[in-house]
C-alpha cells in the first residue's frame, strides 16, 4: 500500500461489510492519479443478488454480503489492492502500478475465482458468482469520471455475455458500447452515486453542494418531499414540482423519532394502508396525517454523533410507489456524504 494514505481513514468503513466507505476509494483513486501512480481499477457485481433478497429476505441477503466481503478482502489485499463497498451488492477496488493486459487478467482471474459456493448457518447453501470490468490508468481514462465510465462498459459487456465473467477494457472492442439510455443512466445507482458525491465535495459552499444534491436525489428518485432535518429546525428542503399533495408539511422532531434508527443508522416504512397504526405511534401518526405511504429517514453522523436526519417522503397516490433496496442505498450514501463533508469542511 502506497503511503500512509489509509492511517487516518480506518473508521471509514460500511458498518455491514466492514470493507472501506466508497468514498475512501475514490479519494484514493484521486490520489493516485494525482501522483500519476498507474493503477488498476474495477467494478465488481454479485450475480443476481436480488434473487437472494426477494426469495429468503434482507437478513440472508446481509449475510451473503459479509461472507462475499471477506472473501473479497483477503484475495484483493493478498495481491496488494484496496476494495470498497459500493453500494448494495456493487463493490469497487484499485490495483496500484499494476497496468500490463496479463497481470490484470490474473487479477480478474483470482478475484472471480474466489466466488463459489457460500455455506450459511441455518439457510442453507448459495452458489455465489461474479461479473466484473475493469480498466486501467491512464491506458484507458485520464480522471476519475472517465475510470468509472470505462470500467462500466466492461461491466456491462460482461453482463451482456452472461455474467460470472470480468471483462477489461480495451478501447477497440468496447469504446463504442452504449451503456443505456439517458433516463437509465439517471436511475443507474453508480451513476447516480458519482453525482450526488461530485455536486456536494466539488461546491464551493457547503450549503449550496447539499442543496443542489438533495434536489437532485428528489428529482431522479421521484421523491414527493425531502428536506434535512436538525434538532431545532429544517435545514434544506425539496418539493417534487408536479405533486398536488404537498401542503402543510408538518416537522416530525427528534422526541417522535426516538431510536427508531439506532441499530442500523436508518427506518423505513412501505405500509400504503397503515391498517395497523398504533395511537401510541406518534411519527406513524404524523406521517399518516400528511398522506404520506412511504417514509426513509438517514442519520447525518459528524464522527459519533448524529446531527440530523434526511428524511424523504412519497404521499398516497393512484400508483403506490414504494422503496426499493437501491433507493435506500442511494438515500444511504447522500446522508453519509453529507455528514463527511459537513465534517471536512468544519460546518
Amino acid at each position: 500500500m502506497l503511503d500512509n494514505f489509509f492511517d487516518d481513514k480506518k473508521s471509514m468503513v460500511d458498518n455491514l461489510t466492514k470493507l472501506f466507505l466508497r468514498d475512501v476509494i475514490v479519494q484514493y483513486t484521486e490520489h493516485l492519479i494525482k501522483e500519476n501512480i498507474p493503477f488498476t481499477f474495477g467494478i465488481l457485481d454479485i450475480d443476481n443478488f436480488k434473487h437472494i433478497n426477494d426469495s429468503y429476505g434482507h437478513l440472508v441477503g446481509d449475510e451473503v454480503l459479509r461472507i462475499v466481503s471477506k472473501s473479497l478482502y483477503d484475495v484483493v489485499k493478498e495481491r496488494n489492492g484496496v476494495v470498497g463497498r459500493y453500494g448494495g451488492d456493487e463493490f469497487i477496488f484499485v490495483f496500484p502500478n499494476v497496468t500490463e493486459y496479463d497481470d490484470a487478467w490474473h487479477l480478474g482471474y483470482d478475484i472471480l475465482k474466489s466466488s463459489g459456493k457460500l455455506d450459511l448457518d441455518n439457510n442453507g447453501s448459495f452458489a455465489i458468482s461474479y461479473t466484473m470490468g475493469l480498466s486501467r490508468f491512464p491506458l484507458n481514462a485520464m480522471n476519475i469520471d472517465e475510470i468509472f465510465e470505462v470500467a462500466d462498459k466492461a461491466l456491462y459487456r460482461g453482463k451482456m455475455k452472461g455474467r460470472n465473467c470480468f471483462i477489461i477494457y480495451l478501447p477497440e472492442k468496447h469504446a463504442n458500447i452504449d451503456l443505456k439510455s439517458k433516463r437509465d443512466k439517471i436511475n443507474s445507482p453508480i451513476y447516480t452515486h458519482s453525482k450526488i458525491y461530485s455536486l456536494i465535495e466539488k461546491a464551493e459552499n457547503i450549503d449550496d453542494g447539499i442543496k443542489e444534491a438533495i434536489d437532485y436525489l428528489g428529482t431522479c428518485l421521484m421523491i414527493d418531499h425531502l428536506c434535512i432535518e436538525t434538532s431545532d429546525k429544517m435545514l434544506f428542503e425539496y418539493v417534487h414540482p408536479i405533486s398536488t399533495q404537498k401542503s402543510g408539511f408538518k416537522r416530525i422532531g427528534f422526541d417522535n423519532i426516538g431510536d427508531m434508527c439506532a441499530n442500523s443508522g436508518i427506518f423505513y416504512e412501505n405500509t400504503v394502508l397503515r391498517s395497523n397504526l398504533l395511537d401510541s405511534n406518534k411519527l406513524l401518526m404524523t406521517l399518516a396525517e400528511q398522506k404520506i405511504h412511504s417514509e426513509v429517514l438517514c442519520e447525518i453522523r459528524i464522527k459519533n454523533s448524529v446531527i440530523g436526519y434526511l428524511r424523504c417522503d412519497m404521499v398516497s397516490m393512484d400508483t403506490g410507489r414504494i422503496w426499493q433496496q437501491e433507493d435506500l442505498v442511494t438515500v444511504q450514501f447522500t446522508a453519509m456524504i453529507i455528514g463527511l463533508m459537513m465534517e471536512v469542511r468544519g460546518k
